[in-house]
């Protein structure tokens, strides 16, 4: 178990990176090319000379040989470096690659990295060579489209309307945010923040005919519903998603 666990950390690791101005020893042991002692190299290294300003900084730390840096340097980020290359997955020998891009762009490699519309004019057959091929470079952009740590897309932020508290607050023709919760064969049930979940009849799923509710809806969706009538007494909620 604590191998099949190494080796899913390892596999973390590698793929996100970690910030070599912060991480522990033992978290730069799961580093390719890294060892417990190149770790606690760094970290001894670090704690004498201060954060590490440059990739390039990390070949004065002791035992950091060519191969060791050529193995690791592409999983140490340095977020408030000198090059925001820095900060990448994109390896230091693949640096005047990008640099090349920036120049012929006319901006820096920093407005590169910020602005997608700089990137779609960019060639990148220009950018080919013997030894950097269409995957290189394919790779090189997309980590120019998310540099740093995190490898996850940015999630959508839900909120129910925080104007309705209870079935007494909503009205006729309300468009309100809502999270699908259950779906039948005759429509969906959305929950719009309160007690009560309200029904959206299959007729109300789509401006379309609907023969099956999952060909619109998915449980734990996010919607948007209008209310159309609310029965208060037998707390009863029907709602659409037409015209929406």
């Amino acid at each position: 178990m604590k191998k099949s666990l190494d080796q899913t950390v390892e596999s973390c690791v590698n793929l996100v990176g970690v910030n070599v101005n912060t991480a522990s020893k033992h978290l730069l042991t799961y580093i390719s090319g890294l060892g417990p002692t190149l770790a606690q190299n760094i970290v001894n290294y670090r704690a004498e000379h201060g954060p590490f300003t440059s990739r390039k900084e990390l070949m004065k730390v002791p035992r950091m040989g060519e191969k060791a840096f050529e193995q690791s340097a592409g999983f140490l980020r340095i977020p408030d470096g000198k090059n925001p290359l820095d900060n990448s997955a994109v390896h230091p020998e693949s640096y005047p690659i990008v640099e090349r891009m920036a120049k012929d762009l006319k901006c820096s490699v920093a407005d590169l990295i910020a602005d997608k519309e700089l990137k779609k004019k960019l060639k990148l057959t220009d950018y080919l060579a013997d030894k950097v091929g269409m995957p290189t470079l394919l790779d090189i952009m997309e980590e120019l489209d998310k540099p740093g740590r995190d490898p996850r897309q940015t999630i959508q932020v839900f909120a129910f309307d925080p104007t309705v508290k209870t079935i007494a607050d909503l009205k006729e023709g309300q468009v309100l945010p809502g999270i699908v919760n259950n779906i039948t064969n005759f429509g969906c049930f959305v929950d719009v923040g309160i007690k009560e979940n309200g029904l959206v009849h299959i007729s109300e799923l789509a401006d379309r005919f609907i023969s099956d509710p999952t060909q619109v809806v998915s449980i734990h969706q996010h919607v948007k519903v209008k209310v159309l009538s609310v029965d208060r007494a037998r707390k009863r909620i029907q709602l659409s998603m037409k015209g929406i």
